[in-house]
């Protein structure tokens, strides 16, 4: 997995985003009222001329630490691609067959 700067860090805070299987991935923790934080996994894509274009968004599990969390966005990041890229093989599969 290729790690990536993403984002201008003076304007917004910097993600660390890695690039798998032909996707963006980036992960973040958000806070939440009670201790810990919300694990959020986004999937971009690139688009023409070079634009960064967010196909998916994955909202996980409450955890205890903000590295716990952003971890955990990253595997539901690859969850979700191994997901779509199996079901594109198993269409092209059944349109080889029918």
């Amino acid at each position: 997995m290729k790690e990536c700067s993403f984002l201008n860090a003076s304007v917004i805070p910097a993600l660390t985003a890695y690039e798998y299987r032909g996707y963006i991935i980036s992960a973040w923790a958000r806070p939440e009222s009670t201790n810990g934080s919300t694990s959020v996994g986004i999937v971009y894509e690139q688009g023409q001329f070079g634009s960064i274009i967010q196909i998916q968004r994955i909202e996980g599990e409450s955890f205890e630490s903000k590295e716990q969390a952003e971890q955990h966005g990253l595997e539901l990041c690859k969850e979700w691609i191994d997901k779509q890229t199996n079901a594109k093989k198993e269409m092209k599969k059944r349109a080889a067959i029918g």
